[in-house]
């Protein structure tokens, strides 16, 4: 196994294979435009188009960082079937990154185990064509991993200035990065590659950073009347986490209590005044969601750890392919019901032939998650050697699974995938070695028995 993940035809392989396994199902979207889109697609498409024509980013909903590639694009005479081409190029970058990760974490058949993992992950397949920015900030998320594990072994500030670089560029792309800098400092004081003055001067320089490249941003977006945010579509929590939290406290469903939050929205914003701002409608939003929290905080919190955030996005590829089509509830059905009910809603009848055929590309998820479970308590049970293994997990995986709390889209798996497929990868071939060196114990002379 080691000759064949370490040949140096063995990466050019994998990914070509990536790019192929995103090529058909991007092909297969572009031929019909409208399974390119989702409801959010318009947040970033339209200011992209704005910027492409007259120079000019007229809104603060959304952070520029996709509205800049896809803008490019359109300068460039390119449409929406070019940007889906070019993130299929996009996702295959982000497996070899994560080979490069992999390499750096544990060696090369450590990094070409990882890039397979990557490249056969079914939610990276699905959600490449997708006019959203999952894919782009997958990319980043994978490259802020890399320049941070080379930090932690090198301890060179240049790498973690270029981890930092790139969080905060993430951050642009999806604010979600915004409390990485938190993470970043915490590794970077309890790992011991330096006394604890560089520490500090190390979290000083990381921090100051960070900061230097997104307050212009938020600045620019309270100049134009909004928060000082990265963005104003954070108060939207209102309406989705918050349903989610009012489903479970009322015991009804997130659609029907979706509806009503905006409804309340709109009424307010109609009849109060003072809300004709963007700044003030987004304080309300965000002061009213609190106000939620507050009063079942608890279950607030609790909604945070969902395992079905790990369910691997086959809806999204069969819509790549017109197969099922999108926005039928199922969310909904699956808070409220589970997954066996959620998965005859969306598949229908016939969701064991469809479950079947898609059994290829469900079983590397499979190996993966068992992976990385084993990794995980191994280190729990060796937790002097594996601590900081595990700070990585929680820094870098359970960062992204925990912060979107109750909304559990498969895409938000992405950005924790370069941390999955390193883990799950080094725990096969430690499973393979020791299994190896077993046998050889048994059979020193190397006859067969």
């Amino acid at each position: 196994m080691s000759k064949f993940l370490e040949h140096k035809y063995t990466l050019p392989v994998i990914l070509l294979a990536a790019f192929i396994l995103r090529l058909i199902p991007a092909v297969a979207a572009i031929s019909e435009p409208e399974r390119l889109l989702r409801p959010d697609s318009a947040g970033y498409l339209e200011p992209a188009a704005a910027l492409a024509e007259n120079g000019t980013y007229p809104t603060t909903r959304r952070p520029p960082g996709y509205p800049l590639l896809a803008a490019a694009v359109y300068f460039a005479g390119g449409n929406n079937a070019v940007i889906a081409l070019l993130q299929v190029l996009i996702s295959t970058a982000t497996c070899a990154v994560v080979y490069a990760v992999a390499k750096n974490y544990a060696g090369k058949s450590c990094g070409a185990l990882a890039a397979i993992f990557m490249a056969l992950n079914i939610t990276a397949i699905a959600n490449t064509p997708l006019l959203l920015s999952d894919t782009l900030f997958a990319l980043f998320a994978a490259l802020q991993f890399l320049f941070f594990i080379r930090y932690s072994s090198s301890g060179k500030l240049r790498e973690l200035l270029l981890c930092v670089t790139t969080a905060a560029l993430a951050v642009l792309i999806r604010p979600i990065n915004q409390l990485i800098i938190i993470v970043l400092i915490f590794l970077i004081l309890v790992k011991n590659i330096h006394p604890v003055r560089i520490r500090v001067w190390h979290s000083l320089a990381a921090l100051g950073v960070f900061l230097l490249l997104i307050t212009p941003w938020m600045y620019r977006n309270y100049r134009c009347g909004a928060t000082f945010d990265i963005d104003t579509n954070t108060g939207a929590m209102r309406h989705q986490n918050g349903a989610m939290l009012m489903a479970k406290v009322n015991g009804t469903d997130f659609e029907s209590e979706k509806q009503k939050l905006l409804a309340e929205e709109k009424e307010v914003f109609s009849t109060s005044p003072g809300y004709d701002s963007i700044r003030e409608r987004e304080k309300w939003r965000k002061a009213e969601f609190r106000t939620m929290v507050m009063k079942y905080p608890f279950t607030y919190f609790c909604q945070h750890f969902d395992l079905r955030i790990l369910l691997p996005d086959a809806p999204s590829l069969l819509e790549n392919f017109g197969i099922t089509s999108s926005d039928r509830g199922t969310m909904g059905v699956l808070k409220k019901d589970g997954l066996f009910a959620a998965v005859k809603h969306y598949f229908g009848e016939r969701w064991y032939l469809i479950l079947t055929l898609l059994l290829p590309l469900l079983l590397p998820v499979a190996i993966t998650y068992a992976s990385v479970f084993r990794q995980l308590l191994y280190d729990c049970r060796h937790i002097s050697t594996g601590w900081f293994e595990l700070l990585l997990f929680l820094g870098f995986a359970e960062y992204y699974f925990f912060l979107p709390g109750a909304i559990t889209a498969p895409r938000y798996q992405l950005p924790a995938l370069p941390v999955l497929c390193t883990l799950a990868a080094s725990a096969c071939l430690t499973y393979f070695k020791n299994k190896n060196d077993t046998e050889c114990s048994e059979n020193p002379s190397g006859m067969e028995m």
